[in-house]
């Protein structure tokens, strides 16, 4: 029988009573063209050179070390707290004033 272990709180999922949530992140740069003004003037086949010729000169430069996937099992209440703050943002504290 497999085990599964939530990746938050570590607690142990028992998947024939309650639900188990799998959490996929795909990680990656925004590689994305940046037009403008002016851009007509832009030799983009000349940019696209250029950028091939840095990769061949240092092409550990491009390679991404880091695996860009992550997959999280989380139990029930993990998930739900992941839902309302995904990023795991710092709350923001709302200060209320009164209107005198």
């Amino acid at each position: 029988m497999i085990h599964y272990t939530c990746d938050r709180c570590h607690k142990l999922i028992e998947t024939d009573v309650e639900m188990r949530y799998v959490v996929r992140i795909e990680m990656k740069a925004a590689d994305e063209p940046h037009f403008g003004e002016g851009d007509e003037e832009n030799d983009h086949l000349l940019e696209l050179q250029e950028t091939l010729e840095r990769m061949e000169d240092a092409p550990d430069e491009f390679d991404d070390p880091v695996d860009p996937r992550r997959r999280f099992d989380l139990c029930v209440d993990c998930f739900r707290e992941y839902q309302k703050n995904p990023l795991g943002l710092e709350p923001q504290l709302h200060i209320g004033f009164s209107e005198n």
